[in-house]
């Protein structure tokens, strides 16, 4: 087993909450999967992370993990855990079977009215192996990211927001052209936090 795996599997443990983020009466349930992989060669561990198309009814052209609304029938299987699964198979086609679900993360709210509940899962083959088969009605793009480049400092910087009476903050990496914020960007620095503590 890789040891970042291993690492990821005791992280997920810890308990660690987003700090300062703010939760909203009556959201909407959501899940997103948090796909961690190989290359073929070992070295830095990738993250999945997803370019949104301009035409999907929330949070255009943001980069976000693959997940979405849990359908009602989700609940009836293993919940949030079905939910960010189904999703990423109909999002960019890596069938669940090729995952394993190793955890998850604390809920959190979103501005637009969505509880997100974060699925972190691992790749169980080398992601260089794997053909995305891409939804392009709600995905412009796909990125592996490297874990080392998401953990540099310079990647890094805190922003705030105001939402209402209520400022939180708002964690960005600036990934080559792409600037990871928002739900993913507090995921993202949540999971980095807990690892720190290993």
């Amino acid at each position: 087993m890789s040891k970042f795996k291993s690492q990821l599997e005791i992280a997920l443990t810890l308990e660690m909450d987003y700090g300062g983020r703010f939760q909203l009466p009556n959201p909407t349930p959501s899940a997103v999967l948090v796909l961690f992989a190989e290359d073929q060669h070992g070295g830095s561990p990738h993250v999945l992370v997803t370019r949104r198309t301009e035409t999907v009814e929330t949070h255009k052209g943001q980069m976000a993990f693959p997940g979405g609304v849990c359908d009602p029938e989700d609940f009836e299987q293993a919940g949030e855990h079905t939910t960010a699964l189904r999703e990423t198979e109909e999002e960019v086609g890596i069938h669940r079977e090729k995952i394993s679900v190793l955890g998850g993360l604390p809920k959190l709210w979103t501005p637009s009215g969505f509880q997100i509940s974060p699925v972190v899962g691992w790749l169980d083959l080398p992601f260089s192996q794997l053909e995305l088969r891409v939804n392009q009605d709600e995905i412009a793009e796909t990125i592996w990211v490297p874990w080392n480049v998401l953990i540099d400092p310079a990647t890094y910087r805190l922003e705030s927001k105001q939402a209402g009476s209520v400022t939180f903050p708002i964690h960005v990496y600036q990934v080559g052209p792409h600037r990871i914020w928002g739900a993913t960007g507090a995921i993202l620095w949540n999971l980095i936090q807990r690892l720190n503590k290993i």
